[in-house]
C-alpha cells in the first residue's frame, strides 16, 4: 500500500498595504492568525542591509571596534564577528558553518586602526541608546540559497535535522557549478528542488553580487551598497511556502510588485495572486482586527477556559500559564496535562506574533507524572520549528519551568506600537496617537459600509484628535467621499490617550448599537477571483504612465534591480562590443541610404518640373495648413454675435472705442456735438442702448471710409505688383506665375516702354546738341585735337549721366528702344 501524502494545511497570505505608512502581512492557517509582520516606512529596519563603513575607535578593553557606516548611532562589531580577510598578514577561508575559534584570532587592535574601511552587514536592531550590532561575514539571501562571499564550501541550513536529506541535498549542490571564492548554504525552501531552479538562484546571487562590486568600487565610504526588499518582497522570498493556498493584497501597486516578484523567484510554483476590490477593510473581512487585539493585550485567553499572562521586559519575558475556568477532566492532573497542551500552542504562537527575544521563563502547572511532562516538551519542540527565529530550550525543571532563549529578529510589536506614558515614567504602557488613529480610521471605514449608519462620531483625547485632523485627514475626507456619510471627531480631556469610543447614527440622527450589527462574513477566495475578473474585464484601461519622483533612489534593492535590468548589463558586455564593431557599417549604410534618397536624378526631375510647372515646390520642412477662410457672412455672423454678447449688460466708453478701433476722444466728441448721450470722460459707462447708437454712428463712417481706402488700395496694388514683377524679373528663378501672366505683363510693359522711349529720345537728342557744342569750345579753347576714330568707326557717344540713373535705365529701358535710341544718336 502506498502510503498517503500527508494533507498540508490550507493557508492564506493576506497583504494590507492600501495605507502608505504602513503595511500589514498576515498568514492564516484555517481562518486563525499565525504569523503578523508589519512595518511602517518611518520606523523600517536596517537588519541585512550591507554598508560601507570607516573604523571609527577601537576598544581593546572589550575586543569590539565602532564603525560609522552612514546611521545616526555607530555599529557595534566584535572581534568574534570579524572576517579573517581582516586578519593582520593571514589569507584564510573560513568553511561555511566552521568559524574560527575565539582563542585562535588576533586581537581587535591589531586586525583594524582608526579610519579603515570595511563591508559590514547589520544583524540585530540597536535598542534604545546602544548602537546595532554589525558583522563582517556577508550574506546574501535569495529564494533557495543564501550568498556568502569569501567564503569556502556548501552547507544545508540547521533547521533540516534528517541526516539523509542533508547528505542529499549537499551532494546536489556540489553537483552544481557553482564560482569558486563562495559559499553557498541550501535553504529550507530549497530542498527537494530541481537543479535548474538551483541554478537560476544561483545566477540571480551571482548578478547581485556583482552589482554591489561595482558600488563597492564607485562610492565612497560611509555608504549603503545593498538595501533589504521592503516588507511584502522579503516576507514572500522567506515566509512563502507550498502550504500557501493564495496572496490577497488590497492594494493596486503591491499587486503589481508582487506579481513582478513571483515571476522572477517562483514562475510555476507561485500560488494565486488576488487583487481585494471590495469596500470593507481586509483585515476586518478576513476577522484579524479581532485577532490582533489579542496581541497588544496582557491576557491571552485558552479555549478551554485558562489564561496567558505575558509581562515584558528589557532582557526577559515572563509567561504565567492560569488555569481559570478549565474544568474538564476529572481530576487535577489530566485537567493540568490538557491545559499545558493548549498552552504551548499558544506560546509558541504568540512569541512569533509578537517577536519576543531575550530569555523567556514559561511558568507551567505542576504536573506530577513524568511522562506528561515528555510529551508537553516534545509538543514545545515541535510547535517551534515553524518558528524562523533561532531558539534554545531546556527540559522542565523540578519546578514546572520551561526555560528557553530566542533570537531577536526585529523590534517587538510592544516597542513599535506602544510608547512611554507621560504621567506613569514608564511603569506603565498606553498606545501610540499614531496607532491609535490608524486603527480609527480603519474602524470608521468598516461602520460605514453597513447601510443603516449615516454618521460616526469620534470621541478621543487631543493628542489622538490632532494626528486624525493632521495627518489622517485625508483619508477621513476619502471616506467621506466613497460613502457619502459624515465622520465626526469630538474631543474630550477626560478620556485617556489611548481610548476612543464611536457613536453611530442613522439618516434620522437616530442612534445605531455599534455592538448589535451583524458579523461580517469571511469572503471566500473562489468569489473573490470572480469579482477580480469581472471587473478586469470591464475596465480593460490603459495604464497610466507612472511619474518618476525626484526622490533619491534605492541602489541597493534587489528587486529594483532585477527590474530595471541593472543585473544584465555584464551577460551583455559581449552584445554591446559587437554593436560597436556593427555601428560603422551601420552609419555607411544610412549615408548611402541618405544620398540616393537626396540626390535625384536629373531625368526624373526634369520631367517632373514640365508637369508640375505650375505646382509650388515643397521644402523639407511641412508647412501648416492654413485655417480655412470664413466667407464675409460668417465673419458678420461672429461679429454679431460678439457684439450681442457685449451688449448684454453695460459697457465702458475705451472697451467700446477698443471694439471700434477709434479713439475714446472721438466718442466724446460725437456724444458732446449730439447732445443726448452725457458722457465725461473715456471710464463712464455706456448702456446698451447707448453703445448700439454710438456703434451706428462711426459704423457709416467706417463704410465710406473703408470704401474710398479700398479704391486707393486697388490702385496701389495694381501698382505695387507690378514693379515687383519689374524689379525681381533676373534675380527670382522659380517663379510661381503661369506663362499666360508673362506673357500679359510684358504686353503691358512693352507699351509702357514705347512710349517713354519716344520722349527720351527728344531728349536725348537735344542733350547731345548741347553736349557736342560743349565739347568742342572746351577743346578748342584748351588746344586739344578731336578724337580720332578707330579702325575706320566713329567715336562712342559719352552719355553725362550719373550711376545710379544709369542703373534706373538699365533696369526699367527695354533693350530694343536702348539699340534704337543708340543708332538714332549716331545718325
Amino acid at each position: 500500500m502506498a502510503k498517503k501524502k500527508k494533507s498540508l494545511p490550507s493557508e492564506v497570505m493576506v497583504v494590507n498595504s492600501a495605507s502608505d505608512d504602513e503595511c500589514r502581512i498576515a498568514i492564516l492557517e484555517n481562518q486563525h492568525l499565525e504569523e503578523l509582520y508589519a512595518e511602517r516606512i518611518a520606523t523600517a529596519t536596517n537588519v541585512g542591509n550591507i554598508y560601507k563603513g570607516r573604523v571609527i575607535n577601537v576598544e581593546p578593553a572589550i575586543q569590539a571596534a565602532f564603525i560609522d557606516y552612514g546611521q545616526q548611532l555607530n555599529g557595534f562589531l566584535h572581534i568574534s564577528d570579524l572576517h579573517p580577510r581582516y586578519f593582520p598578514g593571514a589569507k584564510l577561508t573560513e568553511r561555511v558553518g566552521k568559524k574560527i575559534p575565539r582563542r585562535d584570532r588576533p586581537l581587535i587592535q591589531q586586525a583594524l586602526k582608526r579610519g579603515d574601511e570595511i563591508l559590514v552587514q547589520v544583524l540585530k536592531e540597536g535598542i534604545g541608546t546602544k548602537g546595532p550590532t554589525l558583522t563582517s561575514y556577508l550574506s546574501i539571501p535569495g529564494r533557495l540559497i543564501v550568498l556568502m562571499p569569501e567564503m569556502g564550501r556548501v552547507g544545508v541550513s540547521r533547521k533540516v535535522e534528517d541526516d539523509d536529506v542533508r547528505r542529499e541535498m549537499r551532494d546536489v549542490m556540489k553537483s552544481l557549478d557553482l564560482p569558486q571564492g563562495f559559499g553557498f548554504i541550501l535553504r529550507t525552501a530549497g530542498i527537494q528542488k530541481s537543479k535548474m531552479e538551483l541554478k537560476r538562484d544561483v545566477a540571480y546571487l551571482m548578478r547581485l553580487w556583482k552589482a554591489i562590486e561595482r558600488r563597492i568600487e564607485e562610492v565612497p565610504a560611509p555608504c549603503e551598497l545593498y538595501t533589504e526588499s521592503d516588507l511584502l518582497t522579503r516576507t514572500i522570498r522567506d515566509v512563502l511556502r507550498p502550504g500557501i493556498e493564495a496572496i490577497v493584497v488590497d492594494s493596486e501597486a503591491a499587486y503589481q510588485r508582487a506579481e513582478a516578484f513571483l515571476q522572477v523567484v517562483a514562475p510555476r510554483s507561485a500560488p494565486k495572486l488576488i487583487h481585494y476590490r471590495k469596500a470593507t477593510p481586509i483585515f476586518h473581512a478576513f476577522d484579524i482586527e479581532r485577532q490582533i487585539d489579542l496581541i497588544h493585550s496582557r491576557h491571552v485567553p485558552l479555549p478551554s477556559g485558562g489564561e496567558l499572562v505575558i509581562d515584558q521586559t528589557e532582557a526577559l519575558v515572563a509567561i504565567d500559564v492560569n488555569s481559570g475556568r478549565s474544568r474538564r477532566a476529572k481530576d487535577s492532573e489530566t485537567n493540568a496535562f490538557e491545559t499545558n497542551l493548549e498552552a504551548v500552542d499558544e506560546i509558541c504562537r504568540q512569541l512569533r506574533l509578537r517577536d519576543l527575544g531575550g530569555l523567556i521563563v514559561n511558568d507551567l502547572i505542576d504536573m506530577r507524572l513524568h511522562q506528561n511532562r515528555r510529551k508537553i516538551e516534545d509538543r514545545f519542540f515541535n510547535n517551534l520549528k515553524r518558528d524562523r527565529a533561532k531558539t534554545t530550550t531546556v527540559r522542565i525543571s523540578s519546578l514546572g519551568l520551561l526555560e528557553m532563549t530566542r533570537q531577536r529578529m526585529r523590534p517587538s510589536m510592544r516597542s513599535n506600537h506602544f510608547v512611554d506614558c507621560t504621567h506613569c515614567h514608564g511603569r506603565g504602557e498606553i498606545k501610540a496617537p499614531e496607532s491609535v488613529s490608524a486603527d480609527v480610521t480603519r474602524q470608521v471605514g468598516y461602520l460605514l459600509q453597513t447601510d443603516r449608519i449615516y454618521r460616526v462620531e469620534i470621541v478621543c483625547s487631543p493628542r489622538v484628535a490632532s494626528v486624525l485632523l493632521s495627518k489622517k485627514r485625508r483619508d477621513l475626507v476619502e471616506l467621506e467621499d466613497k460613502t457619502r456619510k459624515i465622520i465626526d471627531v469630538r474631543v474630550s480631556d477626560a478620556i485617556s490617550d489611548d481610548r476612543v469610543d464611536f457613536y453611530a447614527y442613522d439618516d434620522r440622527n437616530a442612534d445605531v448599537n455599534i455592538a448589535q450589527l451583524p458579523t461580517v462574513r469571511i469572503p471566500a477566495l473562489k468569489d473573490l477571483e470572480k469579482l477580480q475578473e469581472v471587473v478586469e474585464s470591464s475596465e480593460l484601461k490603459e495604464p497610466e504612465e507612472q511619474q518618476v519622483s525626484p526622490d533619491k533612489s534605492q541602489p541597493a534593492d534587489a528587486l529594483n534591480m532585477v527590474i530595471s535590468g541593472e543585473l544584465d548589463g555584464e551577460e551583455d558586455e559581449k552584445a554591446a562590443e559587437t554593436q560597436k564593431q556593427e555601428l560603422p557599417e551601420r552609419k555607411t549604410r544610412r549615408r548611402r541610404r541618405r544620398s540616393k534618397t537626396l540626390v535625384p536624378d536629373t531625368q526624373s526631375t526634369h520631367s517632373e518640373s514640365e508637369d508640375h510647372k505650375k505646382e509650388p515646390s515643397r521644402g523639407r520642412k511641412r508647412r501648416r495648413r492654413k485655417k480655412p477662410a470664413q466667407s464675409t457672412d460668417q465673419k458678420v455672423a461672429s461679429k454679431t454675435d460678439k457684439e450681442s454678447k457685449i451688449r448684454e449688460s453695460s459697457i465702458r466708453v475705451y472697451s467700446l472705442a477698443k471694439e471700434l478701433k477709434i479713439t475714446s476722444r472721438d466718442i466724446l466728441k460725437r456724444c458732446k456735438e449730439d447732445g443726448s448721450i452725457p458722457l465725461k470722460n473715456h471710464m463712464s459707462s455706456l448702456t446698451s442702448e447707448q453703445a448700439d447708437a454710438v456703434s451706428t454712428w462711426f459704423k457709416a463712417s467706417a463704410e465710406t471710409s473703408s470704401e474710398s481706402e479700398q479704391d486707393i488700395s486697388d490702385t496701389r496694388g495694381k501698382s505695387s505688383r507690378r514693379r515687383r514683377s519689374r524689379r525681381g524679373g533676373r534675380s527670382r528663378t522659380n517663379s510661381t506665375a503661369s506663362k499666360s501672366d508673362e506673357k500679359d505683363i510684358k504686353s503691358e510693359i512693352g507699351e509702357k516702354h514705347k512710349k517713354k522711349s519716344t520722349r527720351k529720345k527728344k531728349q536725348q537728342k537735344k542733350k547731345k546738341a548741347t553736349s557736342a557744342t560743349h565739347t568742342k569750345t572746351s577743346d578748342a579753347k584748351e588746344g586739344k585735337p578731336d578724337s580720332a576714330p578707330v579702325n575706320g568707326e566713329s567715336s562712342p557717344v559719352i552719355l553725362q549721366t550719373p550711376r545710379r540713373s544709369l542703373y534706373r535705365s538699365r533696369k526699367r529701358i527695354d533693350p530694343a528702344t536702348v539699340k534704337e535710341a543708340a543708332e538714332a544718336a549716331e545718325a
